[in-house]
């Protein structure tokens, strides 16, 4: 659903594990026009990342202000950062 926020119109999404009594299912949400405006998408210069596979990552937590000094090399000019993990099989 994240990439609603950066012009897309409709999304479709699939229960990525079965819940309860729920085995399967999907979800579309569609807009009639972007969920930002353009001066919303400039002013804060969204940017989504799908991460597919991780390795090596901390045992606890670490603060964003931290990952963004040691490790993001991209423009300071994004205000918002949305990452999807997808878990591989």
């Amino acid at each position: 659903m994240i990439l609603l926020l950066v012009g897309v119109l409709t999304v479709t999404e699939r229960l990525s594990k079965p819940e309860a009594s729920v085995n399967d299912a999907f979800a579309t949400v569609s807009l009639s026009e972007p969920l930002l405006s353009l001066g919303q998408k400039q002013h804060l210069n969204p940017l989504v990342v799908h991460v597919h596979s991780a390795t090596k990552m901390p045992s606890s937590p670490v603060p964003f202000a931290e990952l963004k000094t040691r490790y993001f090399s991209f423009s300071s000019q994004v205000t918002m950062i949305f990452i999807s993990v997808y878990e591989m099989i």
